[in-house]
């Protein structure tokens, strides 16, 4: 647009407005929203001057036009301008002036001159600490903020939190200059101190809820509630925001002066609690009376033990205990580190708070902040044992487990198994008693409808089953003290396990399996009775392994206990053989009987291939993905003596996995979740054989049943998903797997040493502490797996298995090393190709060792004198002219692939005499020089 156009329009706009804003308020407001819109832009000058601001500021006392007239000004105030031209603008307009002198009662109007005020402060804070405006544009600009601040302080104590929040972005402007100044050690004016004396206060006190705001009756649950939990509304949603930038500002203040923030947040609390130990608290009224409080301030004063127990968290962290250090007199001194002071204040709150009986409250602001507090900082009872009981008397009462209101009592269930979870073991036993009799009663099992209509793999869960959980577990952590009475638990455990094996066997009673998997609540019913099973166990230490051990029962367990499981499991087992073909009763098996796994440790393992068998038959690759997990996690915590139900399982599992691959290999992946699903199947699977390897399992797949299919078995993880650039992870596992195989198989095949993935600061330990003893038999595992499998190293099935998986690994696995990262796309810079090439580079090693001639012609032996370092970390160094597998690589192979015999000689020599890093760095460059 010309210049002369706008200025003809802004004469058009002073018209309107002197002459018909009387008569035709709809064509004023009109103008003053236009100005508005075109001021970012045009020349201010057009603008503010006298006429048109002594019209603009006579409007702001027009009834129908006064929002519009301060809704113009504030965009004016905010134009973008240099710091000197700011200044001017905001001395010229008078701005501050003519907001003290408006009538700002009416809400619409308060939040408009709110926004004013917040501009105002915005702009004049970037003034006061813009570096390059002159110190006496600085100076101007802190005066007239100082004069804004009471009204930026009269705005925050509105009541309507829509005026309040006009003015944060001001307010915090103001205190992160504060915060700044406080840093570098400038102090404050009186005027600074006195608004933050003022306004920490008023943050204070709009921190608390409405006295007219809305909860929902005791018996209902939110809409849409399918556990019972309390969901946000909007009004709820925007209180929070509302409250969480109040904690930011109150926080700051707490920076800035630590001593006004405990007189502001640490009295407010103190009052409120010894208000409530005096006259009580009532849960219907919401303002105090009589003395007695209100659960609004009830409500505050817990808020607020929080808000001061997380601002130490994060600045200090939270060390309840006191630590006594010895003087060289004899006596002793407490540590009074920084911060201990108010450690000890918070510590005094919470004491206050626990014995003020606010809890006793039933109003539902109360409890569950309560209880909250307890469990954040759970430190506090490390320090304060004694406040045990009380509290854990208070979860277990009317309102706490017990509350009236169906949306608070499934988060203090929650509450309640984190502050079991807290508290040590040998302080448990005392209550084990009292609090399963307090719980049980909430331990009745039923089926929410709504999680029978959606199944619980989209995500709805099983309502408010998912919190009785916490309950079970909680009950499951306090029968598991040593320390408590063996005839105490078994009777409480028979008090909580009876309903559930009498529920679940009397459905399986009730109908047959073909009936019971066309009844959809029957079979949630089963699952949640499995489950519940499940998570009682969980409350349950897990089992200590030694490797040395046998398979014995577990010792932290006694004997009655170890039984009760035992027949939890037998049951669990024969509900899902008879109901394998229900996706929830495999869920809840395989849940389970894992954590049956965990807490007996081997007496559980005769159940695994009853499990896998029962899973493997029908599962979905989802099912079998965690299904990986729990093997991978079995031969890792229980070997060398899980490997017989290991070699049992093996080729079940991997059929099955096969399967799901060929499948798609043939169909095609049917979408993007599908195919990401079997990428990550790929991935488990190899973790999973990876792991069989790291835990020294390696003779599952020489067992009689397994050993003429170890080729089959990683054919495809050689030319499949070594070969698949799709996934450069898969590729590395899968390279991984082969080299532990070549390790185990070709280089140490009477299992003198480990399998498992060392760093090397262990291989340098290891290899010196093996030096200095001289022993021969160090790292047994492998044998002692072998025995239990009834394996001999040298028989000649195993033999044959070995000679077999060596041609396998001469005509496949050594082509596709040098096929793989030669395939187009494959990216030799990229970070996780070059993991990839790390695998490859010591695979061709660990291959070349298997092919010396004391390793290849021996009697399996030869390994046991060799230094650790060389096994586990090639090179192999010797003389290559009787080495196979160099030979192999230096006459045929390189050569059928191109590479000059010269360069072919050149590279066994790399491989034979670096190191694993400079051998790395040497493939990569003979990938390059072979690729062009």
């Amino acid at each position: 647009m010309r210049v002369a156009d706008v200025s003809r329009m802004a004469h058009a706009w002073y018209v309107v407005l002197a002459c018909l804003s009387g008569t035709h308020a709809d064509l004023a407001r009109g103008v003053l929203q236009l100005m508005g819109a075109y001021v970012s832009w045009i020349d201010i000058n057009l603008i503010v001057n006298q006429p048109f601001m002594r019209i603009l500021f006579e409007l702001l006392r027009a009834p129908a036009l006064r929002c519009a007239a301060c809704n113009c000004l504030t965009r004016i105030v905010g134009k973008g301008m240099r710091p000197t031209e700011k200044l001017y603008l905001l001395q010229f307009l008078s701005v501050v002036d003519a907001m003290k002198q408006l009538d700002a009662g009416d809400a619409e109007f308060a939040e408009e001159v709110g926004k004013l005020a917040n501009v105002t402060g915005v702009e004049l804070k970037a003034i006061w600490t813009d570096k390059s405006a002159s110190s006496d544009a600085q100076a101007a600009a802190s005066a007239m903020l100082e004069q804004l601040l009471p009204l930026l302080l009269s705005f925050v104590s509105y009541k309507q939190s829509e005026v309040s929040s006009a003015v944060f972005p001001a307010i915090n402007d103001i205190l992160s200059v504060f915060k700044k100044m406080q840093r570098e050690g400038v102090a404050l004016s009186a005027v600074q101190q006195q608004f933050l004396a003022q306004l920490l206060p008023v943050l204070i006190e709009k921190l608390q809820y409405s006295e007219d705001y809305s909860w929902p009756a005791p018996s209902d649950a939110a809409a849409g509630d399918t556990d019972g939990s309390l969901d946000e509304d909007d009004d709820e949603a925007m209180f929070g925001e509302l409250r969480h930038s109040l904690r930011v500002f109150i926080d700051a203040i707490g920076q800035i002066s630590s001593d006004l923030y405990d007189s502001g947040v640490l009295a407010t609390a103190q009052s409120i609690f010894r208000q409530c130990s005096e006259y009580g608290v009532s849960a219907e009224r919401a303002t105090d009376e009589g003395g007695q409080l209100g659960w609004v301030r009830a409500e505050l004063g817990i808020y607020l033990t929080q808000a001061y127990g997380e601002r130490l968290s994060s600045s200090k962290g939270l060390r309840f205990g006191v630590t006594r250090f010895a003087q060289p007199n004899g006596t002793s001194s407490s540590s009074t580190g920084p911060g201990a002071s108010a450690i000890a204040s918070l510590k005094d709150l919470l004491t206050m708070m626990i014995q003020s009986g606010i809890v006793r409250s039933s109003h539902p602001a109360i409890a569950p902040m309560y209880f909250e507090n307890l469990v954040r900082f759970g430190g506090y009872f490390e320090a304060e044992r004694e406040a045990v009981a009380p509290v854990l008397m208070s979860f277990l009462g009317a309102t706490g487990i017990h509350h009236p209101y169906n949306s608070v009592r499934p988060r203090i269930w929650y509450f309640l198994h984190r502050f079991v979870k807290q508290l040590p073991n040998s302080a448990l036993a005392v209550y084990s008693s009292d609090f399963v009799s307090a719980v049980v009663g909430l331990l009745k099992i039923s089926v929410d409808p709504a999680a029978i209509a959606t199944p619980a793999d989209a995500g709805s869960g099983y309502g408010l089953f998912d919190s009785q959980l916490f309950l079970f577990e909680a009950c499951g952590m306090m029968l598991a003290p040593a320390n408590l009475d063996d005839s105490t638990r078994m009777a409480l455990l028979q008090h909580l396990f009876d309903p559930l094996f009498s529920g679940a066997q009397n459905l399986m009673n009730s109908k047959s399996a073909d009936q019971l998997l066309q009844d959809p609540r029957a079979l949630l019913q089963i699952h949640h009775y499995l489950t519940a099973i499940g998570s009682i166990v969980k409350g349950f230490p897990d089992v200590r392994v030694e490797k040395t051990a046998s398979a014995s029962a577990p010792d932290h367990l006694t004997a009655s206990t170890v039984q009760v499981f035992l027949k939890a499991a037998d049951m669990c087992v024969a509900i899902l053989e008879a109901l394998r073909n229900s996706q929830v009763v495999r869920e809840a098996a395989r849940f389970t009987l894992s954590r049956m796994l965990s807490v007996l440790g081997a007496e559980a393992l005769p159940y695994l291939p009853r499990l896998i068998d029962s899973l493997v038959s029908s599962c979905a690759v989802e099912e079998l993905l965690d299904l990986l997990g729990l093997l991978g996690l079995a031969v890792f915590k229980f070997k060398p003596y899980v490997a017989p139900t290991a070699s049992e399982l093996l080729l079940p599992v991997i059929s099955k996995v096969y399967g799901f691959l060929d499948q798609v290999a043939q169909n095609g992946a049917a979408g993007t979740d599908e195919a990401v699903l079997l990428q990550d199947l790929r991935k488990a699977y190899l973790t999973w054989i990876a792991a069989i390897f790291n835990s020294d399992l390696d003779s599952v797949f020489l067992a009689p049943q397994n050993a003429q299919h170890i080729v089959t078995i990683f054919q495809p993880i050689a030319t499949q998903l070594a070969a698949d650039q799709s996934s450069p992870q898969s590729q590395r596992l899968a390279f991984g797997v082969i080299s532990k195989a070549v390790q185990a198989w070709l280089v140490d095949p009477m299992g003198w040493h480990t399998l498992a993935t060392l760093t090397p600061s262990a291989l340098a330990a290891l290899s010196s502490s093996s030096a200095a003893s001289g022993d021969a038999s160090r790292l047994r595992l492998r044998q002692g797996a072998a025995q239990a499998l009834g394996i001999n190293p040298s028989s000649d099935s195993v033999r044959e298995a070995r000679d077999q998986f060596k041609q396998f690994v001469m005509s496949t696995v050594l082509p596709v090393c040098f096929e793989a990262p030669t395939q187009p796309g494959f990216d030799l810079a990229d970070a996780q190709a070059s993991l990839v090439v790390a695998e490859i580079a010591s695979l061709l090693q660990m291959t070349l060792l298997s092919g010396s001639a004391d390793v290849a012609s021996g009697d399996g032996n030869a390994a046991a004198a060799m230094p650790v370092l060389q096994v586990l970390s090639p090179p192999i160094g010797g003389d290559l002219n009787h080495n196979q597998c160099a030979s192999y690589l230096s006459t045929a192979l390189l050569p059928g692939l191109g590479c000059p015999a010269s360069m072919a000689a050149e590279f066994v020599q790399a491989l034979a005499s670096l190191d694993q890093k400079q051998f790395k760095k040497y493939f990569v460059s003979f990938l390059t020089s072979n690729s062009r």
